[in-house]
């Protein structure tokens, strides 16, 4: 009996685990306060609460969080002055402290956690071999090299690039949070393990130090999740431009992420920056993997492009609401168009042009449209276009200069109306390119893509 209740009392207090932060802030009595911690791109509010006269109080980590290992924000709420602490917590119980009015980092005082000292400490040693190389790279282009001290920059020059990438290496050895975490805030700002001048070299090892190396637990916790997402997509879409390499390190990445929120939130901002940028082949390049990885239940916002919309799908049939009288007036009626009907017998292939009069993307595609309308007709391409304007008048005074324009349309729901749901069309311009069939051959914002479908 004596052994069973001791197992009991072990796993209670093992499930009841309460982490604990001392602070000792004097000068900010009477002051409210949020305490703050990251999840992803959130930042959690776990505890409110105000400072007491003595300056002395302890806040609990709540135990769906503890034990919690990353950063936190402590921010005053009821000064105009603001102010607050921005700390690592180690996950484990500490203390941190400062008896004058202005805190800074010398005197503000951790006990228990040596984690932030080393932080500052590592990205002040980064940040001067930066600048001491900096400074040496300048110095070298303001002289000529028959200058006497032309040698001496050159070899501190050298010698600064040798110390960063010492630096580095030391953050891969024997990692803790705090190392990676410089290397994550690196990765976010766009500095590499070494010191490189060519972009794409850079932009490389960006991408395989996220993909095959970042720990995503840490990067959770870290307040750089959505940074380093975009930074992610960016180096792809804009300096690598491979679809394959970027599949490949979407999965690598994918196949990290366990925990289905994560996953989820992971998709959901990557496919958004994705269809900002209009580059629909590589969402359509990961979206058999999204679909088959069973982590995602529900596909909303941005993620309702895998569902609907998606090159290789069946396209949806176009509804559309002609107006009988004013917008005001609720007299309407309704036309379907099967998709698998679109082309019919007078066309191969059929392009939806999603815009809005007045934006200027769409204002060029347009333009490019209307001055190869006569081509694309020749090349048995009919086009029909799906307009987001709200205002009538709008809409009206911009059909009128289109040839298709028996084939415009608008239902002034703007992004909200059916066609643009239920083609997941969150931005404009947007083009899908459906074959004789209605099937989605290609989704883009480019015109050059429409051409070289052709």
């Amino acid at each position: 009996m004596k052994k069973n209740l001791i197992l009991i009392c072990f796993h209670f207090c093992y499930f009841t685990y309460a982490q604990k932060i001392d602070f000792y802030f004097p000068h900010f009595a009477g002051k409210t306060y949020d305490f703050v911690i990251f999840q992803g791109d959130k930042q959690q509010t776990i505890i409110q609460g105000t400072i007491p006269a003595n300056g002395n109080f302890t806040i609990q980590i709540p135990k769906e969080y503890a034990p919690y290992t990353g950063m936190s924000r402590w921010l005053i709420t009821n000064s105009p002055r603001g102010g607050g602490l921005d700390m690592l917590v180690p996950g484990k119980d500490f203390s941190v402290s400062c008896e004058e009015a202005e805190p800074t980092e010398k005197n503000i005082i951790y006990k228990n956690n040596v984690q932030n000292k080393e932080l500052n400490d590592i990205y002040k040693q980064q940040q001067n071999i930066i600048a001491r190389y900096n400074a040496m790279q300048l110095a070298m282009k303001s002289f000529s090299k028959t200058d006497k001290n032309y040698s001496v920059f050159e070899q501190e020059h050298v010698s600064q690039k040798m110390n960063y990438k010492s630096l580095q290496a030391s953050l891969s050895r024997n990692p803790n949070y705090v190392k990676e975490l410089i290397r994550i805030i690196n990765a976010a700002e766009g500095v590499d393990m070494e010191i490189f001048d060519d972009k794409t070299i850079k932009a490389d090892n960006i991408a395989k130090y996220i993909a095959k190396e970042m720990d995503l637990k840490i990067l959770f916790t870290s307040g750089y999740w959505t940074s380093i997402i975009s930074a992610w997509v960016n180096i792809h879409t804009q300096v690598l431009q491979d679809p394959y390499r970027f599949v490949e390190d979407f999965l690598s990445i994918s196949n990290k992420i366990t925990n289905p929120t994560q996953y989820t939130d992971f998709v959901g901002r990557t496919t958004y920056y994705l269809n900002e940028q209009g580059k629909d082949s590589y969402i359509s390049g990961v979206t058999p993997w999204v679909l088959a990885s069973g982590k995602i239940t529900n596909y909303n916002g941005s993620l309702a492009i895998y569902l609907k919309g998606a090159i290789g799908m069946q396209a949806a049939d176009l509804v559309f609401t002609k107006h009988l009288g004013n917008l005001e007036e609720h007299n309407h009626e309704t036309t379907i168009l099967k998709s698998s009907e679109l082309a019919g017998n007078d066309y191969q292939k059929t392009l939806l042009v999603f815009y809005e009069s007045g934006c200027g993307p769409c204002e060029n595609l347009l333009q490019q449209l209307l001055g190869n309308y006569e081509f694309l007709k020749k090349q048995g391409m009919r086009i029909v276009s799906i307009s987001a304007d709200k205002d009538e008048t709008a809409y009206k005074n911009k059909q009128e200069g289109f040839p298709w324009k028996k084939d415009a349309f608008c239902d002034y729901e703007g992004i909200k109306g059916v066609n643009f749901v239920n083609y997941a069309v969150s931005g404009t311009p947007t083009m899908l390119l459906l074959d004789k069939t209605g099937k989605i051959i290609l989704r883009t914002a480019s015109f050059k893509e429409v051409l070289y479908h052709q």
